[in-house]
């Protein structure tokens, strides 16, 4: 059905996650590079074997994911190249831990604030913005490799012109989606966005990685919203697909664990 996960940020280690992972039953890992305990460049190759391996008689499967500073839409020629080397990093510090899938955001634009309201630049500047996010999506594809799967994630700017660059390039099967079922809702007003489901709906043979948490907060407890998660379930009802539990403190992770078990046992 699912392979429920927890994502790790306060986790003093790789070692630790991995315990306390096995220790409440979860069968995923995903680790937050934006944490400084967690960057690559913190770890020898032998260090990593040693985790890789501790993952596997442990039964945890490792994911991660890219700093948030990370982006797909730098405007700046060096910033752009030095994105790129990052990525070429993240893929193998990702593959010499073993991961199965490495998730990377669109990334911001800048934002202006007016008057009334804020301007957007990818909004304002769509055309050009979506010819960064092309440009970052053929890097990807070239250095993707065969066993790790490079996840794009349905962040709150997934705007429809990224949408239809994804369309064109996913069915090289070299690049992914990772599918947030919160922000599938508007993070203000927490409604349904239409564009966002048709898109999912339509691709979901490419979603090989799921993140859930409720409505209350950007990333709160699932308790209370298991009615908004039932069209998710089937949709994906069948895959395998792992599901990482973003809910923050490891507590709250856990009970929303137990109430995520409680609807798959119930068929949703």
């Amino acid at each position: 059905m699912f392979k429920l996960g927890n994502r790790v940020i306060y986790q003093p280690n790789i070692g630790t996650a991995i315990a306390e992972a096995k220790k409440y039953g979860f069968e995923v890992l995903e680790i937050h590079l934006s944490s400084p305990q967690f960057m690559p460049s913190r770890y020898t190759s032998k260090q990593l074997i040693s985790l890789k391996e501790l993952a596997i008689r442990q039964k945890i499967t490792l994911h991660t994911h890219a700093p948030l500073e990370q982006s797909m839409i730098f405007t700046g020629p060096e910033f752009r190249q030095a994105a790129k080397d990052q990525l070429r990093s993240m893929i193998k510090f990702s593959r010499a831990l073993g991961a199965r899938c490495l998730t990377l955001h669109p990334g911001k634009a800048a934002v202006f604030h007016t008057a009334n309201g804020k301007i957007l630049n990818d909004e304002l500047y769509p055309n050009f913005y979506a010819g960064l996010f092309e440009e970052s999506i053929k890097d990807v594809i070239s250095l993707a490799p065969k066993d790790l799967h490079i996840c794009v994630e349905n962040t709150d700017n997934f705007i429809p012109k990224y949408q239809r660059i994804l369309d064109k390039y996913l069915p090289t099967g070299k690049i992914f989606l990772t599918w947030d079922i919160r922000k599938n809702f508007d993070y203000v007003t927490n409604e349904f966005v239409e564009e966002k489901w048709n898109f999912v709906r339509k691709n979901r043979e490419y979603v090989k990685n799921i993140h859930i948490s409720g409505l209350g907060s950007g990333h709160g407890s699932v308790a209370g919203w298991e009615h908004i998660l039932e069209r998710f379930f089937k949709l994906f009802d069948g895959r395998n697909l792992p599901m990482i539990i973003e809910v923050l403190p490891l507590r709250s992770a856990v009970a929303s664990k137990k109430i995520i078990e409680k609807l798959i046992k119930n068929g949703f």
